[in-house]
């Protein structure tokens, strides 16, 4: 149906001014970013198939400013409100998160949630290093590495050069899965085992080696065979 056959109060605008935001549905809400359909769709009928295509708002968020390019219909305009508009919803949500930890004091675990959230929409994988001090303050945090869709590679040198330098007390590993999965790997395991062997001659706390998917996170254990370790 053309959107010039419906009434004009039940435009996704005048919805949105009437009722409020939290009033109109997800296809509304993106039409209203994206403004036009194309030849063939309005653009609530654009907004609906971007859905179904993705899946979600997490499928949207993962998706670059040259992916949206190739969809029918879009031109740099459209793909650039969206990109925009998903990155804020990103910022914000992470604001949100630093607001309520640093409310509480910044620890460890803190920022493990943080990071799940951050990296819960990342179509690659990233090592991220949390460095405390001895009485367990956090004193830095970075992505350590970063890698592909099958996988990242810790930098072990530049790891221990880092807890070094910042005189670190204890060290926290979190890698997210960018397939939702928060099930360990046999490398991620012989991974932990390593970690643990290095951080321990070096007389640094290992604080523990997570899986982050989805927004959620889940310790990885290595089994006791895992501890004699290949590397």
């Amino acid at each position: 149906m053309s959107l010039a056959l419906v009434p004009v109060a039940e435009l996704p605008r005048e919805r949105l001014e009437k009722f409020g935001p939290q009033a109109l549905s997800l296809a509304e809400l993106l039409a209203i970013l994206l403004r036009t359909g194309d030849r063939e769709r309005n653009v609530l009928e654009v907004s609906s198939h971007l859905l179904k295509e993705f899946g979600s708002l997490q499928g949207l968020a993962r998706t670059s400013f040259n992916e949206f390019l190739k969809i029918g219909g879009f031109g740099k305009a459209k793909a650039a409100s969206l990109v925009a508009a998903l990155e804020l919803a990103k910022r914000l949500h992470g604001e949100e998160k630093a607001s309520e930890e640093s409310e509480k004091g910044e620890t460890p675990r803190s920022c493990l949630a943080r990071w799940s959230v951050i990296l819960a929409s990342e179509p690659r994988e990233f090592i991220v290093g949390v460095f405390t001090d001895e009485r367990n303050k956090v004193i830095m945090e970075e992505k350590i590495s970063w890698g592909g869709l099958d996988g990242a590679v810790l930098d072990m040198k530049f790891l221990l050069r880092k807890a070094i330098r910042l005189d670190a007390g204890g060290i926290l590993l979190l890698h997210n899965h960018p397939d939702g999965s928060l099930n360990p790997s046999v490398e991620d395991r012989l991974l932990t085992a390593h970690v643990e062997r290095k951080l321990e001659a070096l007389g640094i706390d290992f604080l523990g080696h997570y899986i982050a998917a989805g927004g959620g996170f889940s310790e990885v254990r290595p089994n006791q065979s895992d501890r004699g370790g290949i590397f």
